[in-house]
């Protein structure tokens, strides 16, 4: 009985904050891919973009999931909210969200790091998964790929047939 008041009381909680924070536009926008697997415990990792004041950071996703069981590819767009410099975005990310997918399903999980930052994701899963917890994902930004500029001379070479 206590266990269920404190589940209905969280996702009280965690409905009132989407509905105030969601209230406003987003200050950045996501989208991630990711495989995770799992028995008992589960491991996620991927990577993603994140839309930041008209630039993109490409970064990596590593997480674990607790009570879950299953195999899954996970496809994301998200919103995030409370970013006010991009080293804010990356850090150590409490998940809040579970669900059922066979073959193919969707769903929506609330991610919140130390730093006020708030992630809300609507996912498409692919495979076998049953998730009953949350977890804990790490968010890195990834060093942007240097792009090596050509000489004029390896420009010229490379345009004639």
């Amino acid at each position: 009985m206590r266990f269920t008041t404190m589940v209905l009381i969280l996702t009280l909680i965690i409905g009132t904050n989407t509905t105030l924070a969601q209230d406003k536009p987003p200050d950045a926008r996501l989208e991630l891919s990711s495989t995770s697997f799992g028995l008992l415990f589960g491991y996620s990792q991927g990577k993603g973009t994140l839309l930041f004041q008209e630039r993109e950071y490409p970064f990596s996703v590593s997480g674990i999931k607790i009570a879950t069981l299953g195999v899954s590819q996970i496809n994301a767009l998200g919103q995030v909210y409370g970013l006010q410099e991009i080293a804010d975005f990356s850090g150590n990310y409490a998940v809040v969200g579970g669900g059922l997918t066979l073959v193919q399903g969707g769903g929506g999980a609330l991610l919140r790091n130390g730093k006020g930052v708030t992630l809300y994701l609507q996912n498409l899963q692919q495979g076998l998964d049953l998730t009953l917890g949350g977890g804990r994902f790490s968010i890195t930004l990834d060093e942007p790929e240097s792009v090596a500029e050509s000489s004029p001379a390896e420009m010229e070479k490379a345009s004639t047939p």
